[in-house]
């Protein structure tokens, strides 16, 4: 899994109700390299704005250094993880977000992708509630990243088969 198809990601998550990111952890900033409309509804942000940048511009100057501390060891720790920051949108209201996030490694280990999937909490919201929704995107994410490994390979033995048949012509001359 070098690289997403960021086709197949868009028409797999775009419909999600769920405010959802990749980050692209090959570069060092981790910009992002997805953003879904719910995630633009949320922020008040057009992906346009946002693809390319960091995450933490959402935070602008708030208070989020307990936060940002458990998104680098988690990060560094390469597993799943959730942490609330204090966020803002586009038109300077400020909410509180509960983002799950899942580390994508490829087979040595490396990371390669950060999903995260955010969750506007409010007064009487359990974290267990998003936790569980998270959760749910996770398995998604899972089953995209299958979907395009099976594109792969299956593009691999039509290649294979058409290279085939066409050394098969060339002898047949």
């Amino acid at each position: 899994m070098a690289q997403l198809n960021m086709t197949e990601v868009a028409k797999r998550l775009d419909g999600a109700n769920i405010p959802l990111t990749i980050a692209d952890a090959r570069h060092s900033d981790m910009p992002l390299c997805y953003v879904n409309p719910a995630f633009c509804s949320t922020t008040g942000y057009a992906a346009d704005q946002v693809i390319g940048k960091n995450c933490r511009f959402l935070q602008g100057d708030l208070e989020n250094d307990t936060a940002r501390l458990k998104m680098r060891r988690g990060l560094a720790q390469k597993t799943g993880f959730q942490v609330i920051f204090r966020n803002k949108r586009a038109d300077g209201s400020i909410f509180d977000n509960l983002v799950i996030i899942e580390p994508l490694t490829d087979h040595d280990g490396e990371l390669l992708y950060v999903v995260g999937s955010q969750f506007v909490l409010k007064d009487g919201i359990k974290t267990d509630h998003a936790a569980t929704a998270g959760e749910g995107i996770v398995r998604e994410i899972d089953k995209l990243l299958q979907l395009n490994e099976r594109l792969r390979a299956t593009s691999r033995q039509a290649l294979a088969r058409s290279m085939a048949a066409s050394v098969k012509l060339w002898l047949e001359r």
